[in-house]
């Protein structure tokens, strides 16, 4: 069936363009909850339900990232790097949560409260928090074993206990100030449970749902200051879509793209491209900001992979285990470090791989989604920027974090199984040559937000109010992190999940 068919030709009272994390969630909680027309769009293909027997096998396999189904998102980390990072970003239904490493964490009860004090009533951790179960059972998120974690993951855990991280058995406590455990994640039956599965297959059959795969949205039309429709290309031809209420959950990277293509933005931005400004809002596309990673390597030792091997052979196993919440020398409030292991064994690759990445999880550092051109297909410009905070502060965080790595490394627990430290390798001793290493390799957590950030009237780089509305215009809602006020101490997939839970009822309302 052609996607124009499955269009209908019926009213739709809710478009939702993207059918990612967020998209799917929104779609699934609205159809299910309402009888309200809703039309879910996604760029990527829709395989349809679980039973269907459709989906790629990479993409349910939740042991390895799959490399297919991506925008080609790409940009330098940091401007120094010669070589180009990719973004991954998903195009398929379920987006990133199809796509990712399947750690489900929701961060510290701070976050959240901080948003509630930048404006946003109602988003505090006490309003957040039933949303936040909703979505685990979404995304049916559960707890790892003992008995699934591998002996790199356990060395690792067991390592960071012996530098004084706790040990503790739920890492979504949202109190915890430090601790080490094995992550929850969003994995049945070793299927990555994504928002599709989870939100979209109970109500596929409703008549007030219609989902609809490889289209790709360029902008929406504004008419007397109100959303009327969205233009799109399917098969190659161009379609206007008329509805009488539209939500963007396109991501961080799409949902300010398609906002510029329309004419809503920064207009110092548009009059280059030949975009006539319909909407002045100097927040659209600017205060990008992820997580700024760097990896500690070890080569391991014929012990470990041995160990690994027989692991491998006997069970399941994933590349993602473990993961640290630390502090910073820097840190004031509760933790601002990630500590991950990674065992990863690539198809065809010379051997095991085994890295702790350090990422910074209150990062100053902000960059930018920008157009580098009106046609759809044309990736933004994205610059992350990375490690441009003017007090140093990202670079001295990510820098505890390494020498943390390597103390955990060199444990009576670990350093037996770890080997010897490869990368940054221990000729880089001081914290110069830390500062150095860091800006050589600075890399993203996959963490994109605050592209469309929530916020007050008041607030000139606010695009979204509380109730996920585009500030001065009717019937323009965006929904998925892009509207993250601020970055939690998390990964963002079970937050964008979160949003949808929240957002869901007010989205809804006619």
């Amino acid at each position: 069936m052609q996607a124009t068919d499955a269009l209908g030709t019926g009213a739709i009272d809710i478009l939702i363009v993207g059918g990612g994390t967020s998209g799917a969630a929104l779609a699934g909680i609205i159809a299910r909850e309402s009888d309200r027309a809703v039309v879910l769009l996604e760029a990527g293909p829709d395989y349809g339900p679980l039973s269907a027997g459709r989906w790629p096998a990479a993409l349910l396999d939740a042991r390895h990232l799959p490399r297919t189904h991506d925008w080609g998102y790409h940009g330098h980390a940091h401007p120094t790097h010669e070589n180009v990072t990719a973004f991954d970003r998903a195009r398929v239904i379920g987006g990133c949560s199809a796509h990712n490493g399947c750690v489900a964490l929701l961060g510290h009860r701070r976050d959240y409260d901080r948003w509630a004090e930048l404006g946003n009533t109602g988003w505090g951790w006490a309003s957040v928090a039933p949303s936040f179960e909703r979505a685990k059972r979404g995304l049916r998120v559960r707890h790892v074993d003992d008995a699934e974690v591998t002996p790199f993951h356990a060395a690792f855990i067991e390592g960071a206990t012996r530098v004084g991280i706790p040990r503790v058995r739920d890492l979504n406590n949202p109190d915890e100030l430090q601790g080490v455990a094995a992550s929850p994640v969003n994995i049945d039956g070793g299927i990555r449970w994504n928002s599709a599965l989870g939100y979209l297959d109970p109500v596929r059959g409703r008549p007030n749902l219609r989902i609809v795969g490889d289209v790709l949205v360029d902008r929406v039309e504004i008419a007397n200051r109100r959303a009327v429709a969205v233009h799109a290309v399917i098969g190659g031809q161009p379609v206007r879509i008329p509805a009488a209420r539209i939500v963007l959950a396109a991501g961080a990277y799409g949902s300010p793209a398609i906002l510029l293509r329309s004419g809503i933005g920064p207009a110092d931005d548009l009059h280059p491209l030949g975009i006539a400004p319909a909407h002045p809002l100097p927040g659209v596309g600017n205060g990008l900001v992820d997580h700024p990673t760097v990896k500690v390597h070890f080569a391991g030792t014929e012990r470990l992979h041995r160990a690994m091997d027989d692991c491998e052979a006997r069970q399941w196993r994933p590349d993602e285990q473990s993961l640290a919440k630390a502090r910073s020398s820097r840190c004031t409030e509760a933790f601002d470090l990630h500590l991950y292991s990674v065992a990863s064994h690539p198809p065809g690759g010379a051997g095991w791989v085994y890295q702790i990445y350090v990422s910074s999880v209150l990062p100053r550092s902000t960059g930018s989604v920008k157009l580098a051109a009106t046609d759809p297909e044309v990736a933004p410009i994205i610059d992350h920027g990375y490690l441009t905070e003017v007090d140093g502060e990202d670079r001295a965080v990510l820098a505890d974090g390494v020498e943390l790595a390597r103390a955990i490394g060199a444990t009576s627990a670990a350093a037996p199984l770890f080997g010897t430290e490869t990368l940054p390798g221990l000729d880089h001793a001081t914290r110069a040559d830390l500062d150095r290493f860091i800006e050589r390799t600075v890399d993203i957590y996959y963490h994109p937000a605050s592209t469309c950030k929530m916020g007050l009237a008041s607030d000139p780089l606010a695009v979204v109010d509380a109730a996920g509305k585009v500030h001065g215009l009717d019937e323009l809602y965006v929904c998925d992190a892009s509207i993250f006020p601020a970055l939690m101490r998390a990964n963002t997939n079970l937050p964008a999940a979160m949003v949808a839970e929240h957002l869901a009822p007010g989205i809804s309302s006619q």
